[in-house]
Formats: C-alpha cells, structure tokens, sequence
C-alpha cells in the first residue's frame, strides 16, 4: 500500500481526517466523464491545491506525504503515526501539519479488449471515450489533452517527442474524441490521454496519470467476388465459366487495377481454409494437376472446356485475389453430371477359339469408339462362382493390367484347372459410367502324365540312329499328335518376348508315340557334344505339353577320315537315287530339310582341309539351291526351311556373293510367307511366328558377318524392315519393349497408341540406348489419338553402309529408326517425328584418349598446394563445331582449366577459365570477347566452343593453331604421375540420312547435351524433307551416326605436343651421384643467366611432326609423355609475368636467408580452444534440439543423443585412432638422408660459438664436471649383460602382446560359440518338446499289444491330426504339421523256419508246426508288394491312398534311422499315410480296413509312426517318432522319440544371424591359417606339445562342426523345397533332425575344449600353474592307481549283474550295473532293497563302502595332495612366460593410469599381486637355496637360488 492512502486511512480512524468535498456533477465525489468545455490540452481552475504526476502506461499515483516543516498559521498540529512501508510494524509517532490528500485513480480509455488494438477502415468513423475519477481539495488547475503518434506497427513504443498534428479529429465534451471518416490515413497509430492535476501549493508536485491506446487504420479487404450461387450443376459436355471479373479493390481509384487471379481445384474442401491452400497433389480435379493450382488459368475468368472435368463428380473452385500482401477468396462448388454410357465390347485377338490354348498367347482388346487415354481399365479373371482368382499379372501378363489391351504369355494358364472363367473388365469412362464387360474363356491343357525317352543315349551323327519313345500321356481330346525339335544352335539370336526358345529343325511330327529311327546333327562343342531335344505332345485342340530331352552326338570323324565322311555326305545328297533326291520327288518338305540340317551339321564339323576345301564349297553351294526349293505353306515348313538357311549360312565364308544375294532375297521371300500366314491365321500360333522370327534373325547375322564391305548390297534392310513388320503384327498396344538381340545387330520393337507414343521404349534396362521421339497431336491428322503406331529401333555394330563413302570414319554404331502408323481404314502410314533423340555408343575408346601426367606445382618459394597438368594439341578450325575435353578421374575435387592459344602460357594468350565439377556440368568463370555456349552439357566434358575456335582462328590468322589446356586443382598428390586422370580429345557430329541415300548428311541432326567421350547423344528436329531415295526402295529409315573428325583427318592432333624436360626432373641413364650433382648444380646456379638462356631456347622450339614420330615407331616406343605434359614441374619455360613466378624454379642466391621462427602458443590456449571445442558442441545441441522439436521430443532426444555419440565416437575412437595410424605409418618408413633437400631458404638451427673468459678455478671445476659426467654408467660402453637383459626385455614385450592377442581371440571366439548356442534355441526347444512329448505320450504305455496299436491310434493320434477349426494344426496349438505323416510296419518275411526246441519239448507230429518269432537283423525282412492280403503278391503302386500293401524302400538320398528300445530301424516299410487336411471319418475308415485286413499279424517287427510339425512363433522344426516293437515275449514296447531343432535365417535383411555365421567363418579361416604357419614353424616337434594336440582337436572339431552346419543347411533346404513342391507328401525332416543333434553333439564337445583352453591363458596365476604341475606329477600314481579301481569296479558290476540281475533293475543289464556301481562310488546310494536277496545286498554294499570308498577314493586324493605338496617349490623356481607377460601389461596400464592421473608412481609392486603372479617359497626348509639344474622348456638350465 503506497504511504498517502496508509496516512489518510489512519486520520480517518483517529476522527481527525477532513470533510469530503462536495458531490460532483453526477453526485460522485471528483468522477469526470467527459466534462464539457474541456477541449484538447485545456485547463481548469478549481480551488484546493496538491500535486502528483504518471507517466504514460505506468500504475496511478497518489500524492506523497513531504518533509516534516513548520505548520503555516491556521494548520493544526497533530500528533501522526509513520509508517515505513518496508517494515510494518515499525510505527514512529511524529508531529506533521495536517493537509488534504489529493487522489487520481487509473485513468481508462473506454474499449472492448485491454489487450487488443481499435481495428478501422478508413470507412468507419469512432468516437473514444475516456473514464477518469479523482478527489483533490487542493485542486488548482486540471489539464487534459490527446497525444497522436505513428508507429510501425502494433505494440511498438512510440516516439514520444514526435507527435502528430492530426486537426481532422474532434475532441468532444471535454473528454470524448471523435474519428471522422477518412480522417486516418491507412497506418498504426498510438493515442494517448494524459490528465494532470496542479494543486494550490506549489511545493507539491503535480500528480499526472495517462492512458494510452492502438489504433490499426486498414485497408478495406478486397472483394473476391464469383457471381451466382454458390453451389452449380453442369452437364458433362458443357462448357463451364467462372467468371471473376467483377471483384474489386474497395481502396484503390480503379477497382480492378493490380489484381492477381489464382484458380484452385480439389476433389476435397479440407484443403481449404479461410485463406491457405495446401499444396498436395492428392484428390486433384484433373490428372495434369501436380497440385491443387489449376494449371490452365489465365486472368478473372476461368473457362473450363467440355469434357475436362470427369463426370459424376463433385469439384470444389477456389479464386484467390491478391494485391501486394492483401487477399481474398470466394468458392464455388461444382456438380459435373454423369456423362453418356460408352458403346463397348470385347474382341478377341489371338487364343479365340472355343477353348483357350494354355500352350499359346491370349490377347483380349476393348472396342470402345468413345473412350479416351483418361478412361481406368482394370483385367480381373473370375471363376465360374464369381471369385476372383490369383493370377501373377506382373509377370505372367505382356500388357499392363490397367490398360484397354491385355496380353497373356503362354503356358500362364497352367495352374488353372480345365474350367470355365470369366475375364473382366472394369470400365471407368472419363464421363462418370462405371461398367463392367466379361469375357468368357474355357481352359485346355495338353496331355499330362506321361514321359519320353530318347534311345541310345548318345552315339555318332550319320552313324547312329536314334529313337524316341512317348509314353502315358492322357488327354480327354484325341488324337494325339507328337512333334520331336532338336535344337542345338549355340550362336541363337535371342527374344526377350519368348522365355524358352524351341527354334530347331523338326525330327517328326504324327500321331505315333514311338518315331522311326532317325539320325542326330552334332552336338554343340562347348557343351561335350551334348544336344537338347523337345517332345512336343499335342492333343487335338492344338494344346501340347513339352519334355526336353538330352543326347551325346559326336562328329564322325571320330571314326572314319574327312575325306570318306564327305564322300559319304555326297552320297546321301547328290544323285537321283540319294535320299535327299528321294524326299524332295515326294515332296517331304520336313525331312528333306532335316536331312539337310544333319548333313550341313556334320560338314561344319569337319576340319578345313585343304584338299577337301572345293568338295566341301560345291556341296554347300548344292544344298543352298536345294533349299530353295521348299515350300511354305505351313509355320512348320517356313521354320523348317529357315532353319536349313540359319544352319547353311552357320560357317559359310566360301560362298559367292551371288549365293548369298540369293539366300538374303530367299530370306525375304521366307518373312513374306510368314506374314501371308498371318492374314490367313489371325488367331494363332504368334509365339510360334516370333521363334521362327528368331532363326530369320540368325540368319541374317550370319549373313551379315559374310558380305563383302565393297559391294552394294542393300536387301539385308529390306529383311530387317519385313522382319520387324512380322513381330509388330502379333503385338498389342501398351505391350512391353520386345528386343531381338544378334551378335552384330540388336532390334527392338514396340506397338503403342499415337496419345501415348513419348512412352515408348522407355525400359531402360532392356535398351538403355533406345530412341527418344516427340509428336504432335497435329502431326499425322490421318491417325486418330487411339491409333496403334508400331515403332522399331535397330542399332548395328559395323556400318551396314559400307559402301558409302569414308568407311573408316565409323566410330560408333549406326542406327536406325521407322515409324508406321495404321489407319481406320486399314492403311498403313509412315510417320517422321517432330524430335527424334538416339544415343550412340562409341566402339573404340583408346582413339584419342591418353593418361595425363599430373604433379604438384613449383614456385619460387617452394612446392605450392596445388596439382597442375596440362596438353598442348593441334586444331584445324575448317569445318568443325566445338571441340570437347572430358577429363576421366575418380578424383572428385572441383578442376580449374586454363585455355591459352598457342604454346606459350602467357597471360595475354589465356582465352577462357573454365570450372570443372564433377558432378555438374562445366561452366566460364571467365572468358575473352567469345560466346562460351555449347551444346554439350555433361559433368567434366569441357565444351570449346565454335566462337572459341573463330577467335582463335583470327587471332593466330591461320586455320590451324596449337591449343593448350592447363588442368589445377587442390593438391591431391604429392609426385607425379599419370595414373589417376586421363583425358579424352573428340569432336563429334551427327549425321543422317533418309532412306538410303548416295551419303551421309548433316542437315537436320545436331549434338546433344548428354554427349560424352563414351556415348554420343543425338537430336534431330524437323526430320521432314524431300525423300532422296531410289524408286525401287520402300524401305524410309532414318539412321544416325557420330563421326569423328579426327579420326578421317586429324584437325585436333594431341600427338603434336613438345616435350619438355624440367631441369628438375631425372633423366634415364644416370647414376645417382651424377642425378645428385646435377641436382645440386641446378640449385647453385643463378636465375637471370639461366632465365635469359631458357627464353631464348623457348623462342626457337618447334613442336615435333607426326611424320617424324611416325618415322620413329619401329625403332622406339612411343613416350607418354610426348602427348602431354606435366605443368606443376613447369615444363612450359616460356611463360611470362605472373606465371613467370609459378614456373621459376631457380634459387636467388643473393636472397636474404630467413630464419624459421618457432612459434609456441602458451599454455593457456589449450583451454581455449576445449572452450571452443565444447561450446560448438552445445551450441549445435541447441540448435539440433530446437530445430528437433519441430518433429517431436523424442525425435529431438534421437537426435541428440546421436549428436552426443557423434562426438565422443570422434574425440575418443576416430581421432586417436587416426593419430596412431599415422604416426605408425609414418614410422614404418625410414628416413635417410636423401629425404632431405640440399638447399632452404630457412636456418632452422644455428650454433655460434663465442669466446668464453673463464679463470683457472673455474676451468678446473669445468674439467672436474666434465670428468665426472664421463664416467657415469650412461655415457660407458654397454656391457653384455646389458643386451642380454634388453634382449630379454624384448622378448618379454613381444610374448606380452602376443599373449593379450590370443588371450582377447580366444574370449572373442568363446563369445561367438555362445551366441551360435544362443541361436540354437535350447531353451525353447526343451519346451516344445516337452509339449509334443505330452501331447503324444498319452496312453502309450497302455500298449502291451498289437490290437492296443490301434486303439491308441484312434483314440489318441487321431484327434491330434485332424483339427477341423484349424486344419494341418494341432489342437490348441501353432504348430503346423508338415507333409503327410506317415506310418509303416517293419515285417519278416514268411519262412518255415522251425524252432531249435521244438523237436526236444514237443511231440514229433506237432514238431514242424511250431515256429519261432523271426528275429529283426538275422532274419529277411519282407519287401514284397501284396494287393490287399498278405498272402498275394502285387505290383507295386504309387498312390498314397491305395487298397494295397506297398513297400517302400529305404530312402538313398536322405538317410536316416527311428530307434526303439530293442533294435535300429531304417527308413523302408510299408507305407500308410495319413491326411490331416480331411475330415477324422476318413481316417477312422482307412484303420478299420487295415484292421480287417490283418495289417498287423505275427510277422510284424515294428509298427513306427513319424511326422514333422513347425512351431512359427519359435522358429522351430520338430521330427516325431513313435515306434512299436514286438519283444520276442509277445509284448509290445512303446517308445516316443521328440527331436526340435531351427534352421538358420541367411536373409541379410530380417535376420541378425548371418553375421554371427560369417564371423564364425572368418574365425575358422584364421585358425586353419594360423594352425598351418605353427605346424610349418614347428615341423615334426609340433605332435610333442600337449597344447599344440589340444589346438589341433579343436581345430579338427571346429571344421566338423562347419561341415554339419552347411550340410544341415543344404538338407534343410532340400526338405523346405520338397514340402513346397509336393505338400501331399511325407517329408523326412527326421534325416535333419539326425544331422543337427550330431552337430550340437561336436558344438558341445568343441565348447568343452574351447573352455579347457582357458585353462592355458590363466597359467599367469601361481596357483593354476602349481594345480597343473601338481596333475602331471601326479599322474602315473593317478593311473595306476585308477586300474586298480576299474579291476574292483568291474568285480562289483559282474557280481550285482549274475546275483541281482533277475529282481532288481538297477542290474537288468550290464549298462544298468555299470551305471549303479558309478553312482554308488559318489555316495548316490538309491533304490539299495535288494527285494530278492537282502543278506547277500547288506554284504554286497558292506564290502563296497569298504574297498571303494574308504580305501581306493581316499587313495585318489592321497596321490594328488602328495603331488601338490611337493611341487610348491618348483613351481615357484620355474619362470613363467605368462606370468611374465602379465606382469609387464600391468605395469603399462599402469604407467598409463599415473600419467593420465598425474600420479607419482610406486616403485614396488604389492605383495599380493605378486604371490598371485609368482607364489611364494617354502620358509619351513631349505631345500631351495643352492645351485640348481633343471629342464625347462626342454633345455637344461643352471640357475642359483638365494
């Protein structure tokens, strides 16, 4: 409480305050509320007096009490408390003057919000008002006025001595002000009202108080303004018109001046607020719109074209107004109707049939008019019932799935059952109309079942007659038909559309399923002569399965001679009686070219004798004519016939050029006859045409390869143009890039429709070069936007030209490009692209491309930081473009390069600067009165441009000029050397040519910007001209090429460059001491002399001509370093200026020698810059977690905890770890005195001696000083014992860290075996096996016999299979059963075999009846099959659910054993499967008929029943066995064996494991290795070491381990791809089972041996080694004395197995016994009744525990502690390498804890450390003092012990 208000409040309560003064004008004591009269700043005289005073914005004050003073006359005095405002209760009485408090309250200009500005437009008028209330009786004067001030913007502080004169405002009654209309300009304003009360005394001060408020004059908003209703509705095909027009700005003179219209649409209003829009390119309105700005607006007016927007949708509009920063919107809401129902219909293309061929192609196409490219479409297959069937269509279907066409490989079908489907179509028209078309389709397959064989196996071709034979095929539609293909080709041309090409020469083709016998052609060489036949089985519908088949066939010279083989060939050919004669009168057209293809093959089989050379060419000039004569009627015929061609023309180098004309025109003549099969056959067989395609191809390569380049021979385009016609008439639109692949020609196709043609060969991993085209929707009005446009790209590896002129210009491969376009009405059009982009590749890559020498720079004041290089080259400028540079480097670093004219590298001939990236294209830094553009734009491809080249030209005023290129960049070597960057020096262009024309052009095609040293990027534009071509020719290509110019004649000539050697630089042939001396004489020598001598020597050089290098190539090879030089050794001595600095390299003699000052910051600094250290490092922290907040805490946290490790991983691990490299690399490299240079210009050390005057005494205590410093042991000759203790020292460190490597490899590997046991899952499968065994074991011990079997089955093994919620599960369980489980009986075989005692207990009638039991093992074991009863023998049958009885034999490929309590039984049995997919009934039948059949009977030895379930949750496999045995008693014994195990997880992605096994792999490979080296070291002493044969153990049992781990793995994946082949079979995961417990079996014993060699790293402990010692002392009394307890041992095991063995069954056997009389040697004296005879068991036990374990167990520790006791000595005398090596790693942790510490260190070590390390020595005798000698080590040594 302020001290006035305390006063008054205390006179008040004392009765001593004044009267209140008279009532106001509203009857409020001193409340003002806009007094009239009172304008701004006006005053009021009111009697009373008083002071006070506010600042603007501050709380309200009241008038202070003053100093105490003399009262004036008339003031009564009275006594006042004081009251100190700090201290409360401290209350002084004083005498003051009583006078009349004077009080303001807070003043308040009337408002709203106290908080929030007067917001008006210059429109609106305001009047503000003011509250103020005050009682002072002391009143003099009242003063009130209005302040104006301009600020910047709201809350801003006012400049308070600026106010603004504002006449326009009215203040009324007093205290009211009035804001007219347009009084404010637009602006923030602060209004302040100050009142100030003046009181009658002047003494008092005034007491003032003010308030203040913000007044924001806007701008009225603009008005966005889209007339009509807010929401409308046009029809699909009407126009739409928004029409913004009439918005306005309310502020400005011309309404509509400066506004900017935007135009919104979206899908979704959420994208929409009050003035934000979204940017997303989600539920946009059009499918051109990459974000909710619609793309096509311009102005207010915004008009939509018909059919734009889709039909039957909801579009909401929005138009943004903006002008400067002030905006307005207004929406609009558009409902498009649905538009017209399209008229569409399926059509079939290919397949169309009543039945659907699975064997070939099925091509479906909609007939739609009306649609358009923006219409969805999406292919669905349905079952007869109406679900959807799964169907790969990424990789079964040609066309895409949401396309208007769809195409369907062969064979796709074959999953599908012969059935009726349906193929849909979903079609979502652009207008809104959502229909759904069906196709109905019945599925064939081809004949199943049955096999083929090919006899004999192998044999000789023209000698041997093979055979094949079908068998077992089934099909419901007969007849069946067979077709035999050989096919043997190894040069085939490739199809990407076909996935296995049958191309081959047909053998027969009928309807018998065994063919005659025929001959075989040579099997391919490569491949041993093996040949790949095809067994096509047809059934009537035209549906065939396929079996490949193999045979050997080779030549026959094998043999026979070459000579009798042709004589032979030209029997069977020539002549009217030969066979081929013969075939071709009949007019067998398929065996007379199958008679061909067998001799052809043998004739390119028979080596080219020279004398058989003429026989060998007539006979194939014979067979060609002959093959013309066939006919193609039929694709087998043409295929046949092209494949006599493909064999022909296979090795045909000795035909004329005319046979080969006529077999190209024949080739043409075989495409024509494949089309005209086509249009007769529009429905079939297109995989058949484009297989036969591919033996065209073939043919025309070989073709190809075999013209001559000098004759004109034009028909192999002409094949190439029908050819690719024949493929892209069996193609739909929107199928996939089909690519024909030869060895010297490669083709690619692809048929799309004319809207869609810029997508067009745009796999680019099938043609990473292929065409790029653009074309206009103008272009080719004839073609409607749906037309099919077929396009086909070729590229040619040699010049299919080569006639033309300048062969040898070629440097790329030549292209070629056609488009066609058909017609509504059928006809066929050419189209010519508006653009058409080819990438060409280059073929030879060494042309013009050489290594740049690059090496640090020199200057003046030594080596700079930077690496230069250079080339200095020739250019011809007539006729060229632009010559490019490409600088081929890993080095990434940014190059500059320095372009001068000219040799010399002066400033005054530097043209341009270019910065070289190495990611981005080159650009000028700077460059002279040229114009650097290029078309060339490719990261570090130099481009010199054509105006570069003009400048030059006219400055050198010649054509021809020498151009040099400097290359620098940071220093990133440190010699020179010419292996890191080489340069390629090209010019290129593009030409073309239309049709085939007399020569190449360069009219229309130009250099693209991707060109490169590698690939050649080509444009052409505007393609369209007059059609140069011959009138014979209807072939129109464009082909493309890139031609070097140099390569024709050599304008830019990088061979005629002048070496120059740098006076540096060593020459060849010297010495070193003459390289030495010249050296030297170099750097003495003095520059102006040699600078002088050097320029003159410049002026007169010449670079060398080619003609003489050339001259000069048969003598010497030619130098690298003649093609460029190495600029950073300045090998350019003519420059001047300032490159005449950086290429000096002389030493100024007369330079003033500086002295290397060493500079050595203070301590302090270290400080310093740990301060900027970690303030960086919070400082990033800071701006990490503030800019992290922005996606979260915990994503901040993330983040700076990374940060965090970040920077510890790089104080602590990176940094010194990167100290210790360096300074170890650096120290591995010696250091002589040619390291260092003969001359510097810096004195790093000077020693100047000065005269020292020194008296006699002090020379005299000099000498004595010195004397006795020479005589300290440090400055004496080292003694031999000193080095024989150093060597020890060095030895010691050695075996230290040789101890700690094998001592952290060692633990490091034990990890590793854990981790792997980890893997293995122990745990879990303990407990899953726990649960099978308990879910199995129920009631199995109530089987005693062979009925009980099947109860147990019924009741228990039953309901475990078939789980009718969850099928293939267990009940209440995730365990999934595996395949089949299956069940077979082991049984005799029926025998008469008569028991031995029947003759001597049974009477001789009854005698021969009595059969023993058959013993499992000694008796045969039955393998017959019987049908049904035992007593018939049967076939064997296959099927799992047969009535019979089949045996299966033991399985030969995975092997393994089921155990039972009596004997080991293999894997063979008779089978009976069981089938937990269907119901329990059927498996209760299944039992009941093999328990009526007598399944089990008196034979039977073993029923076992096995399966495998997989747990998914635990990873885990579990193999089941349960076996029942018949006991030769009768009663059957039941045993359950359970066996989990995992599989390993190699999925890099998913799993961990697969480290863990590579480190384990790594760990072996290092032991083998390290294994290998000791034994080699160690040779023959190696088997003498108990350690070294426990090393080898583990070895050993590591590698087994290794071997079971990948062969468990490989079975493992075996049994995985058998169940997912076959899931209806029994899959033997027990063999797996029996691999993975053998290997944790060799895991647990190598475990063991890993842990025992711990033992070996902690012989460091005395009392481990005395243990050890202690052992080996010990063990002979150990041995010996373990005899005689396994004598006593085996006594007792004898004794309680004869006396006890029939009652008790600790001794039912002798492994029983045995195990009793082991724990009984432990004291486990369990089960001890001795229920048979308990006398002879009390004795029995007596004996015993008096023998064995009083007498004989005691003995064994006697043996021990002797040893023990006498081996403390020794022990502790013996010196222990480990011990040793411990003890030295200590003390270097500890030397480096005292100096990280700053620690004094002790000298002496404690003792308990060393009686740890080293023991101590008897004290109670002294036996160990005294010259000792014993063998350590196995030396004998002498030592004395004191």
């Amino acid at each position: 409480m302020w001290p006035g208000p305390a006063l008054l409040l205390l006179g008040l309560g004392l009765g001593l305050g004044s009267q209140p003064p008279p009532p106001g004008p509203r009857g409020l004591p001193g409340v003002l509320m806009g007094a009239p009269g009172l304008g701004q700043g006006a005053e009021s005289s009111v009697r009373g007096g008083g002071s006070g005073g506010l600042s603007p914005r501050s709380a309200p004050r009241r008038a202070s009490p003053t100093l105490p003073r003399k009262c004036p006359s008339g003031a009564a005095a009275r006594v006042v408390m004081k009251v100190n405002s700090s201290d409360p209760a401290a209350a002084t009485a004083t005498v003051s003057c009583q006078r009349a408090a004077c009080i303001l309250q807070p003043v308040k200009i009337n408002r709203k919000d106290q908080n929030a500005p007067l917001i008006l437009s210059r429109d609106e008028e305001a009047t503000l008002n003011v509250t103020v209330r005050w009682h002072c009786s002391d009143a003099s004067v009242i003063h009130k006025g209005w302040e104006f001030f301009s600020v910047a913007s709201v809350n801003d502080t006012p400049d308070w001595n600026r106010p603004l004169f504002l006449p326009q405002l009215q203040v009324t009654k007093g205290f009211s002000l009035h804001i007219p209309k347009y009084a404010l300009p637009c602006g923030v304003y602060v209004f302040n009202f100050t009142l100030s009360i003046t009181r009658w005394d002047p003494i008092l001060p005034t007491v003032t108080d003010s308030d203040i408020i913000y007044i924001w004059v806007k701008k009225r908003p603009l008005k966005a303004v889209l007339p009509g209703a807010s929401k409308v509705t046009v029809k699909f095909s009407e126009e739409l018109i928004l029409n913004g027009s009439m918005s306005y700005d309310p502020e400005a003179d011309i309404p509509t001046e400066g506004l900017i219209f935007f135009w919104y649409c979206t899908r979704n209003p959420r994208y929409y607020s009050d003035s934000y829009v979204l940017v997303t390119n989600q539920d946009v309105c059009h499918p051109e719109q990459d974000s909710l700005d619609w793309p096509w607006a311009v102005g207010p007016v915004l008009t939509i074209p018909p059919e734009t927007l889709r039909g039957n949708g909801v579009y909401y509009f929005r138009m943004l107004v903006q002008k400067q920063n002030r905006t307005a919107f207004s929406d609009k809401t558009v409902h498009v109707l649905q538009g017209p129902q399209p008229k569409a219909h399926i059509s079939c293309i290919e397949n169309c049939g009543p039945t659907v061929v699975v064997s070939d192609r099925f091509s479906l196409s909609l007939n739609c008019p009306s649609c358009g490219s923006r219409d969805f479409y999406r292919w669905s297959i349905f079952s007869r019932t109406g679900h959807e069937m799964m169907f790969d269509w990424a990789g079964q279907a040609v066309t895409r799935r949401d396309g208007a066409y769809l195409s369907i490989k062969a064979f796709a079908f074959r999953n599908f059952l012969e059935n009726r489907f349906w193929v849909s179509l979903i079609l979502k028209s652009w207008g809104g109309v959502t229909r759904t078309l069906n196709h109905p389709v019945v599925i064939n397959h081809g004949p199943q079942g049955g096999e083929c064989k090919i006899n004999p196996a192998s044999g000789i071709s023209m000698v041997t007659k093979f055979a094949v034979e079908c068998s077992d095929f089934k099909d419901e539609n007969l007849p069946l038909k067979y077709k035999i293909i050989v096919s043997e080709l190894d040069s085939l041309g490739e199809i990407s559309s076909v996935e296995e090409n049958t191309l081959g020469p047909i053998v027969y083709w009928g309807t018998q399923p065994t063919t005659p016998a025929f001959f075989l052609p040579v099997g391919t060489v490569t491949n041993h002569y093996n040949l790949r036949l095809y067994a096509q089985v047809y059934d009537s519908l035209g549906t065939f399965s396929q079996v490949m088949l193999q045979a050997t066939v080779k030549v026959p010279t094998v043999r026979d001679s070459s000579k009798n083989v042709l004589q032979q060939l030209f029997n069977v050919t020539m002549g009217p009686t030969s066979s081929l004669s013969t075939l071709l009168q009949e007019q067998n057209w398929l065996q007379a070219g199958y008679l061909i293809y067998v001799v052809t093959s043998v004739l390119n089989n028979i080596k080219g004798e020279l004398e058989l050379q003429d026989d060998r060419t007539r006979l194939l000039e014979y067979l060609v004519n002959q093959s013309f004569m066939f006919a193609m009627r039929t694709v087998d015929e043409i295929g046949q016939s092209v494949m006599v061609i493909t064999k022909l023309t296979q090795k045909a180098s000795d035909l004329s050029q005319k046979v080969l004309k006529n077999t190209m025109l024949w080739l043409r003549q075989a495409d024509q006859a494949l089309q005209a099969y086509q249009g007769k056959n529009k429905h079939l067989h297109s995989q058949q045409i484009e297989i036969v395609s591919t033996g065209i191809l073939t043919s025309l390569s070989n073709l190809l390869k075999l013209i001559n380049p000098y004759f004109v021979f034009q028909d192999p385009l002409f094949v190439v143009e029908s050819l690719s016609d024949t493929i892209l008439a069996n193609k739909v639109p929107g199928s996939k890039t089909t690519a024909l692949r030869t060895s010297n020609f490669n083709m690619y196709v692809e048929k799309v429709e004319k809207w869609n043609v810029f997508k067009a060969f745009r796999n680019e991993s099938l043609c990473p070069n292929c065409l790029h085209v653009t074309l206009n929707t103008s272009t080719v009005p004839e073609l409607t936007p749906k037309a099919p446009v077929s396009m086909m790209f070729c590229e040619f590896t040699d010049d299919p030209f080569p006639w033309l002129t300048y062969p040898e210009n070629i440097s790329t491969n030549v292209v070629g490009f056609r488009m066609t376009g058909a017609a509504d009405n059928g006809t066929v059009i050419e189209i010519i692209p508006d653009i058409a982009e080819v990438y060409l590749v280059r073929k030879d890559l060494a042309f013009s491309s050489f290594n740049l020498t690059v090496g640090p720079g020199i200057k003046s004041d030594g080596f700079s930081k930077m690496t230069t290089g250079g080339v200095t080259f020739e250019v011809d400028s007539r006729g060229i473009g632009e010559v490019l540079i490409q600088i081929v480097t890993n080095v990434t670093m940014l190059f500059e390069a320095l372009v001068y004219e000219g040799n010399q590298l002066t400033p005054t001939n530097l043209m341009a600067i270019f910065l070289v990236p190495h990611d981005i294209p080159p650009f000028a830094k700077w460059s002279g009165l040229f114009d650097p553009t290029c078309s060339v734009k490719e990261a570090r491809v130099v481009c010199l441009s054509s105006s570069l080249l003009r400048a030059i030209a006219r400055h050198r005023h010649s054509f021809k000029y020498n151009i040099s290129v400097v290359l620098e960049a940071s220093r990133f070597v440190f010699k020179p050397t010419n292996k890191l960057v080489r340069i390629a020096l090209f010019m290129v262009h593009c030409l073309d040519m239309y049709g085939i024309q007399s020569d190449w052009q360069q009219s229309s095609c130009l250099l693209g910007e991707k060109t490169t040293w590698k690939i050649v990027h080509c444009i052409c534009r505007n393609v369209r001209r007059s059609r140069r071509q011959l009138a014979s020719m209807k072939l129109n290509y464009h082909h493309l090429r890139t031609h070097f110019v140099t390569a024709k004649k050599p304008k830019v000539n990088p061979d005629k460059v002048a070496p120059q050697k740098h006076p540096l630089m060593s020459e060849e042939g010297l010495s070193w001491k003459e390289r030495l001396n010249k050296w030297h004489e170099y750097e003495m020598k003095a520059l102006p002399s040699k600078a002088a001598k050097s320029t003159s020597a410049a002026k007169k050089t010449k670079p060398f001509k080619t003609s003489q290098k050339h001259k000069k190539a048969d003598n010497k090879a030619p130098d690298p370093q003649m093609s460029n030089k190495n600029f950073s050794n300045n090998n350019l001595e003519d420059s001047e200026d300032v490159f005449r600095k950086a290429s000096s390299t002389q030493l100024h003699t007369t330079e003033h020698v500086q002295k290397k000052t060493q500079i050595i910051l203070p301590r302090w600094c270290v400080y310093i810059a740990w301060f900027l250290v970690f303030a960086t490092s919070g400082i990033s922290s800071f701006f990490i977690v503030f800019y992290g907040l922005t996606y979260g805490y915990e994503k901040s946290v993330e983040w700076l905890f990374a940060s965090f490790c970040s920077f510890c991983q790089s104080v602590f691990l990176v940094q010194p770890c990167k100290i210790l490299l360096m300074s170890g690399t650096r120290t591995q490299k010696p250091k002589y005195c040619k390291n260092l240079s003969w001359s510097s210009k810096y004195h790093y050390s000077e020693i100047r001696l000065q005269e020292l005057k020194m008296t006699p005494e002090e020379m005299e205590q000099l000498h004595e000083d010195m004397a006795y410093f020479r005589s300290l042991s440090v400055y004496q000759p080292v003694t031999e014992d000193k080095i024989q203790i150093l060597r020890r020292k060095k030895r010691i460190q050695r075996r230290s860290f040789l101890f700690l490597s094998y001592l952290v490899t060692h633990f490091i590997f034990l990890t590793l075996l854990l981790l792997l046991i980890f893997s293995l899952r122990h745990n879990d499968s303990f407990y899953y096996n726990q649960f099978i065994r308990h879910r199995f074991s129920v009631d199995l011990a109530a089987v005693m016999k062979l009925g009980d079997i099947y109860t147990w089955l019924n009741g228990v093994f039953l309901p475990l299979l078939h789980n009718d919620p969850n099928p293939t599960f267990l009940p209440d369980s995730s365990s999934k059963i595996l395949g089949l489980p299956l069940m077979r009986q082991v049984r005799a075989k029926p025998s008469n075999s008569m028991c031995l005692l029947a003759k001597k207990f049974v009477q001789s009638s009854l005698a021969g009846e009595i059969h023993c039991h058959p013993r499992y093992g000694i008796d045969p074991e039955d393998t017959q099959h019987y049908p049904g009863i035992w007593n018939k023998v049967g076939k064997r049958s296959t099927d799992k659910t047969s009535n019979g009885f089949t045996y299966k034999p033991p399985g030969k490929k995975w092997v393994y054993y089921s155990y039972g309590v009596l004997n080991t039984y293999g894997s063979g049995g008779y089978a009976f499967y069981f089938f937990p997919k269907q119901e329990m009934f059927n498996s209760t039948v299944r039992l009941k008929e093999l328990e009526g059949k007598n399944w089990l009977d008196e034979l039977t030895w073993a029923v076992i029943v096995e399966l495998s379930t997989l747990n998914p949750d635990t990873s885990l496999v579990c193999s089941i066995s349960v076996v029942f045995e018949v006991s030769p008693l009768g009663v059957v014994n039941s045993s359950l064996s359970v066996y989990s195990f995992s599989l390993a997880d190699f999925n890099r992605k998913t799993s961990a494991e697969i480290y863990l096994y590579a480190a384990i792999l790594i760990f072996f490979c290092a032991y083998v290795v390290d294994e290998g080296y000791i034994i080699m070291q160690e040779r023959a002493s190696y088997i003498r070491s108990v350690y070294n044969l426990l090393n080898f153990s583990l070895k050993c049992m590591f590698a087994l381990l290794i071997v079971l781990f990948f062969w468990k793995h490989l079975l493992a994946t075996k049994m995985v791809r058998l169940y997912l082949t076959d899931p209806e079979a029994f899959i033997p995961f027990h063999a797996v089972s029996r691999v993975d417990h053998l290997m944790r079996i060799i895991l647990a014993f190598l475990l063991f041996l890993t842990i025992l060699k711990t033992l070996r790293y902690s012989r460091f402990f005395y009392n481990v080694r005395l243990a050890q010692k202690a052992i080996q002392a010990a063990l002979p009394g150990i041995c010996h004395t373990a005899l005689v307890v396994s004598v006593y041992s085996f006594m007792y095991v004898a004794l309680g197995y004869l006396v006890f063995g029939q009652h008790e069954w600790n001794y039912s056997n002798t492994i029983h016994a045995t195990q009793t009389i082991f724990s009984y040697c432990v004291s486990a004296f369990q089960n001890t009744e001795f229920s048979g005879n308990k006398v002879l068991g009390v004795l029995y036990l007596s004996s015993f525990m008096l023998l064995m374990i009083c007498i004989f167990i005691n003995l064994f520790q006697a043996v021990i502690l002797s040893a023990y006791d006498e081996m403390k000595q020794p022990v502790y005398e013996e010196p222990s390498d480990e011990a040793e090596a411990i003890t030295y790693l200590c003390e270097g942790l500890n030397s480096g804890f005292d100096f990280l510490t700053s620690r004094s260190r002790d000298k002496d070590q404690s003792d308990f450390f060393v009686d740890m390390l080293y023991g101590q020595p008897e004290k109670n005798t002294r036996r160990f003092l005294g010259l000792k000698a014993r063998n350590i080590n196995g030396k004998k040594m002498i030592y004395l012990v004191v």
